[in-house]
């Protein structure tokens, strides 16, 4: 038994009377500890003293006082909340950041400036074709007046000739 242990059990004594095996383990102990025996002995003039010592009334309103401030500290103050859930958010944030991080390192496209401008856009997933469908795709009276005003120009082009 260590001393620790012993103070317990001769402190608990003073109250209520220890079950036999435990009396005999603590008796052993003092016997063999001389700090024990010495606290045993201030103990035991302790007792007396509290004994012949008349009882205390409490202050008048002294249990509602107390239960007004246990009430008090129980009650969940703004701050105490705030605390509590930001320090649960803290790591769910850093988490999250932590993804999208690696999310845009690892998901983002390869630099277009090293790439051939077929690859940029074959990257783009764009048609390179992008001009001519949307001259097809314009109505036939744009599509006709287009092409008759290329062919003043070409015209035009050939009459300036020497």
């Amino acid at each position: 038994m260590r001393c620790r242990q012993a103070e317990r059990w001769l402190t608990r004594s003073a109250d209520r009377p220890l079950d036999p095996s435990r009396r005999e383990a603590l008796d052993r102990h003092q016997a063999a500890c001389a700090s024990c025996r010495a606290f045993a002995a201030r103990l035991a003039l302790v007792r007396p003293t509290l004994a012949a010592a008349p009882a205390v009334e409490p202050l008048p309103y002294f249990i509602e006082r107390l239960r007004a401030r246990i009430e008090e500290r129980t009650k969940a103050s703004p701050s105490a909340l705030w605390l509590r859930w930001s320090v649960r958010a803290v790591p769910v944030s850093l988490l999250l950041i932590g993804f999208f991080v690696g999310a845009i390192a690892f998901m983002s496209p390869a630099v277009e400036e090293d790439m051939s401008p077929p690859e940029a856009l074959l990257l783009r997933n764009a048609n390179p074709l992008s001009e001519t469908n949307a001259l097809l795709d314009e109505k036939a009276e744009n599509k006709s007046l287009m092409v008759i005003f290329a062919a003043n120009e070409i015209g035009s082009a050939r009459r300036q000739g020497p």
